[in-house]
C-alpha cells in the first residue's frame, strides 16, 4: 500500500488500471504476484478484488463499460486512451478518444485533464501523405486551464508543465521555479534538473535548491519497493 504518483515512471514506478475493479495497481506488485503464480503460491486472480483476469479482448471491453456505467471516470480514460494507440481491437479514432477524455475529466480524472492539456497544447492533426486534415485546433487558454486542474489535483508532470509554459512562452521565471520546485519535491526528475539549472542561475538559492533536493529523495524512497524496482529495470530492458 506504498503510494502511487499520476505519472508513470516516476522514481520508476509503473502502474496499469484494472477493468475488473477500477483500481489503479502498480507493476511491482502485479509482476511479484506473477512470480508467486508460476510457484503455485496464488491463484491468477486480480490482486484487489480477486476475481480471474480476462481472457479476451471482449471480456475486456465487457469490463470496462461496465465500469463506465458506473461513472468510473479512469474507465473512460482507459477507453479514451485505446482510441488513441488501437489497443485491444479498438480502431484508432482521434475525436472519439477526446470525446471519451473529456467526459473522464468531467467526472474528475487527474490524468484525463493532464492528457487533454497536452492535446490542446499541442492541436492534433491527420497527415496522410497529401493534405494534413485538422482534429483538434490547438487551444492554448484551454490546455494551460486544464494543465493547472491536473497539478491542483497532485499531477506532476503536469505541475512542470506549467513551470515549461511560464519560463519558455510568460518569461517569467520566478513562477516558472515555483512550478519546478512543487513537481520536483513530489519526484519528478525533470523538475529536479530544472530548478538545478535556476539555482545555477541565482533564480532559486542554495537553501531552496537544497531542501527540494531532499524533498525529492524523500518522495522516491517513500514510493520504493525492492519490487518496483525489479519491474522498473524490466520495463527498461524492453524500452517501454
Amino acid at each position: 500500500m506504498l503510494p502511487v504518483p499520476w505519472a508513470q515512471n516516476l522514481c520508476g514506478v509503473v502502474t496499469s488500471y484494472q477493468p475488473c475493479c477500477g483500481k489503479t495497481l502498480c507493476e511491482g506488485c502485479m509482476r511479484a504476484s506473477k512470480g508467486e503464480i508460476i510457484k503455485g503460491k496464488m491463484k491468477d486472480l486480480c490482486l484487489f478484488c480477486r476475481v480471474p483476469h480476462p481472457r479476451s479482448c471482449n471480456d475486456v471491453w465487457k469490463r470496462i463499460h461496465k465500469r463506465m456505467k458506473l461513472k468510473d471516470a479512469e474507465a473512460f480514460n482507459y477507453k479514451g486512451l485505446a482510441h488513441h494507440h488501437g489497443t485491444y481491437g479498438v480502431p484508432i479514432d482521434l475525436n472519439k478518444e477526446v470525446e471519451l477524455l473529456e467526459k473522464a475529466a468531467e467526472l474528475g480524472s487527474v490524468t484525463a485533464y493532464n492528457t487533454l492539456a497536452s492535446i490542446y497544447w499541442e492541436g492534433r492533426g491527420l497527415d496522410d501523405g497529401q493534405t494534413v486534415r485538422v482534429l483538434i485546433e490547438r487551444d492554448a487558454e484551454k490546455a494551460v486551464r486544464y494543465y493547472k486542474i491536473a497539478a491542483m489535483g497532485g499531477h506532476e508532470g503536469a505541475r512542470s508543465w506549467l513551470g515549461i509554459i511560464e519560463e519558455f512562452f510568460n518569461n517569467n521565471m520566478d513562477r516558472a521555479m515555483k512550478h519546478y520546485v512543487i513537481s520536483a519535491r513530489s519526484g519528478f526528475s525533470l523538475a529536479l534538473e530544472k530548478v538545478g539549472e535556476g539555482y545555477k542561475a541565482g533564480h532559486v538559492t542554495k537553501d531552496e535548491y537544497a531542501s527540494t533536493l531532499r524533498a525529492y529523495k524523500d518522495s522516491c524512497d517513500e514510493m520504493k519497493s525492492e519490487q518496483r524496482t525489479i519491474a522498473a529495470a524490466m520495463h527498461k530492458e524492453k524500452g517501454w
